[in-house]
């Protein structure tokens, strides 16, 4: 049996039951946010590159050549503008420009995974964010006694949510790649209809970008968390003996600071960027 197992049932192993879960969720977290989506998952990635990308890029070739069709015809139909150069121009930039992302596509994403992946390795470094008992005294007991079920349910909702949360942006990047050629094909069709592709930028990016912003949340946090504020120890020797609760009130609140800052990482970065 392992020896942490042996110790939760000792004086001071009662507390190490969040302490356990969480931090094997923040591991798990920091695995998971190193990696891009070509090693998170190389079968679901060798079947969105290699079977539905091509299969919604001969979609989308389709739907360029008709967008750029009714960009056309929209131009030349336009009777409230005159026709110029610059219209057939800039209609034909965009339709080169929408040609080039769906030929080269899956290379420009690939290279923005790594970026993402190497910021992120380093924002995190070897530190986690973990939590603490300071003190196994009669005040952490009874802090433990009055909220020791929520503190343990607490750790393994708040962990399993972050790692929730860093999954699902993995899947999201797989869906939002194989049907990239499909929106970036809307860019040929001129004003209007680009939207759909200046959509589809704004939501990829923010899914790329996002494990950069979860990196930052968990490694601020983290320090906050751990400054001196929140670990002060009572000097006096009565109330000394109750300063372990504090280690087991702010733990708690860390666990759930993070968490709501994990969840909202997405649209910090929207707000900030204008990705909405």
């Amino acid at each position: 049996m392992p020896e942490w197992v042996n110790g939760m049932f000792s004086m001071g192993g009662m507390f190490q039951g969040p302490g356990v879960i969480w931090n094997t969720c923040m591991m798990l977290v920091r695995l998971l946010m190193g990696t891009t989506p070509e090693t998170f998952a190389p079968e679901a990635w060798a079947y969105v590159s290699g079977t539905l990308y091509p299969w919604f890029l001969t979609i989308g070739t389709i739907l360029l050549n008709i967008f750029c069709l009714i960009g056309f015809i929209r131009q030349a139909a336009n009777l409230k503008e005159n026709i110029t150069m610059e219209m057939w121009i800039e209609l034909f930039i965009k339709t080169l420009i929408a040609n080039l992302l769906m030929r080269y596509g899956l290379s420009i994403m690939g290279d923005l995974f790594r970026i993402a992946a190497g910021g992120t390795t380093f924002i995190m470094g070897d530190t986690l964010p973990s939590i603490w008992t300071s003190d196994v005294d009669v005040g952490a007991v009874l802090a433990y006694l009055v909220v020791g079920i929520i503190y343990l349910i607490g750790s393994a909702v708040c962990g399993i949510m972050i790692v929730v949360e860093v999954l699902s942006r993995y899947l999201n990047l797989y869906i939002l790649i194989a049907v990239s050629p499909i929106a970036l094909s809307t860019w040929a069709g001129g004003r209007g209809f680009e939207d759909t592709a200046y959509a589809w930028i704004k939501s990829f990016l923010t899914n790329v970008f996002q494990i950069v912003a979860i990196a930052l949340v968990l490694r601020i946090g983290g320090m906050i968390g751990q400054t001196t504020m929140f670990q002060t120890e009572l000097d006096d020797t009565i109330a000394g003996m109750f300063s372990g609760s504090m280690s087991v009130l702010f733990s708690m609140m860390n666990m759930f600071f993070m968490t709501s800052a994990v969840k909202g990482a997405d649209g910090l970065i929207k707000r900030a960027f204008n990705l909405r």
